[in-house]
């Protein structure tokens, strides 16, 4: 499901970084992720769990498409590629320490509930810190051509 998820969004990212930016674009696909991952912690059905499933899928579409779209056009160039490819990087790194955790939890009480919703907090971690980052130049030096378009 989260794949799903994934999927129909990642059709309307480009469509999102467009009118909002990446920086906001980023902001929302984390709180769409937390709040799936909140929504599958506390599903007392399974019907529950695929809502949040989509809802991370939805989070997930987006950030996929903004991070390195908006690494490369905040990055100085020399850096650049480096910064894309470390992004990579830590994202199979994460993939395998969710793993450990996941394991961790095996023998917690109400284990499925603490594995998805642990989920959420470096999404939470990542929100308060993006709201430290500007824009992405590029998108505000394209959206001061589209207003000085419109104005003549």
């Amino acid at each position: 499901m989260v794949v799903a998820g994934a999927i129909v969004d990642v059709a309307f990212g480009g469509w999102m970084n467009d009118k909002l930016g990446r920086k906001k674009s980023k902001l929302l696909a984390d709180v769409v992720f937390i709040i799936g991952a909140l929504v599958m912690a506390i599903g007392p059905a399974p019907w529950v769990i695929i809502v949040g499933r989509i809802l991370v899928g939805l989070g997930v579409g987006v950030a996929s498409m903004t991070t390195p779209l908006y690494i490369s056009e905040a990055s100085p160039a020399k850096i650049k590629g480096a910064l894309v490819s470390i992004n990579a990087f830590l994202i199979t790194g994460v993939q395998f320490l969710s793993y450990l955790i996941n394991l961790a939890f095996t023998k917690a009480s109400g284990t499925w509930c603490w594995m998805l919703g642990v989920a959420g907090i470096p999404a939470m971690i990542q929100f308060i810190l993006m709201l430290s980052l500007p824009e992405s130049p590029r998108w505000l030096y394209r959206q001061v051509i589209l207003f000085d378009r419109h104005k003549i």
